[in-house]
């Protein structure tokens, strides 16, 4: 086998694996301790391409080997290049179906692997540690759509005769079609599991993932009755929509029309604090802000953050409540050394 794309690719990902493993030796205790931080998570993703992906591949391609040898053949040749490889065999020796067979005998062990990362994800009584959990999923992930998405296209697109070229040929068209039916069964499920909310909420939980911020719902009036969307309504779910798109931890944001004029509700929670910021758009025009603490089994503690008379637009409501929640998030319960700041008080417009 030559020096092919598949071959220059891979040489150049074990380039770049090779700085990823030993910044997981480094720091292999920390990361999958119990503290699962984001950073964590970063070098977890990392880790499930670079490090499992080639023990993916290495086995595929071993696979291969062995249902050459089940079949009485003779493997002449193999390459392994770490995220790519190769098993040479004379072809003479086989059926076409056995020939299919052998290509297909990879995507198998692909296949194997997954439902064993899955059954030790989402079987395993008590659950494994959230890192390691991260890194079957993620390893799921990776090595199910490039073994079904990625390399049939690859090996489809650039006439490589490669495994699904061969897995394809028509020369033995229930067999063909067999693989054919495997393969759109297995990608539904994968799609199934990136779509289904429930689905995405138990990963969510084995691998301590933060849940996801809620829609902002359409504004309702006191009785429930949905509001008609205003320009300033508009405003407020799309500067809600970036700030909380920026921030490190999910935000929950709620739009309602309230006694004084419309407000948007921005809140998060910091440890064992939830705190929010309050957004009150007025008749009288501009907005005011209030911040909101609270901890476990208290009141909320309110407190005024200003008032800006500016125009009310989404540029300008973001760069405000971003402000705000900055302020709201350096604050401390009172008698804590509570710092009390406001956002800024303009009356330009600008």
């Amino acid at each position: 086998m030559g020096l092919g794309p598949f071959t220059l690719i891979s040489v150049f990902y074990v380039l770049i694996g090779v700085r990823v493993v030993y910044q997981l030796a480094r720091n292999f205790r920390q990361t999958f301790d119990r503290r699962f931080t984001p950073q964590d998570r970063a070098l977890v993703g990392q880790a499930a391409f670079f490090v499992l992906l080639p023990i993916a591949v290495a086995l595929h391609e071993l696979g291969h080997a062995v249902a050459i040898w089940l079949y009485g053949g003779q493997v002449l040749d193999w390459g392994f290049y770490g995220f790519a490889g190769y098993v040479a065999y004379d072809p003479r020796e086989f059926t076409e179906a056995q020939q299919i067979v052998i290509a297909a005998a990879g995507t198998i062990v692909n296949l194997a692997l997954a439902g064993i990362a899955l059954a030790l994800v989402f079987l395993k009584r008590p659950p494994l540690r959230a890192a390691l959990n991260e890194l079957l999923i993620q390893f799921v992930w990776i090595s199910l759509l490039n073994a079904l998405i990625v390399y049939p296209v690859l090996d489809l697109a650039l006439g490589i005769n490669g495994d699904w070229s061969q897995m394809y040929s028509g020369t033995a068209p229930l067999l063909n079609g067999a693989i054919l039916v495997a393969h759109i069964a297995t990608l539904a499920l994968l799609f199934w599991g990136w779509k289904s909310p429930a689905a995405q909420a138990r990963i969510a939980k084995l691998t301590g993932a933060p849940p996801a911020p809620r829609r902002i719902p359409t504004s309702q009036r006191p009785g429930g009755e949905p509001a008609a969307s205003t320009p300033t309504e508009q405003a407020m779910r799309d500067a809600a929509t970036r700030v909380a798109g920026g921030w490190p931890v999910p935000v929950e944001a709620a739009t309602q029309q309230a006694a004084n004029g419309l407000a948007l509700l921005l809140s998060w929670n910091d440890g064992g604090l939830r705190r929010s910021v309050l957004a009150v758009a007025p008749e009288s025009g501009g907005m005011e802000y209030s911040g909101v603490l609270q901890t476990n089994g208290t009141a909320p503690e309110r407190r005024p953050l200003g008032r800006d008379t500016g125009a009310v637009d989404a540029d300008r409501l973001t760069m405000m409540l971003r402000l705000a929640m900055e302020t709201v998030s350096g604050w401390e319960p009172d008698g804590v050394g509570s710092r009390r700041s406001e956002v800024g008080r303009t009356d330009d417009g600008a």
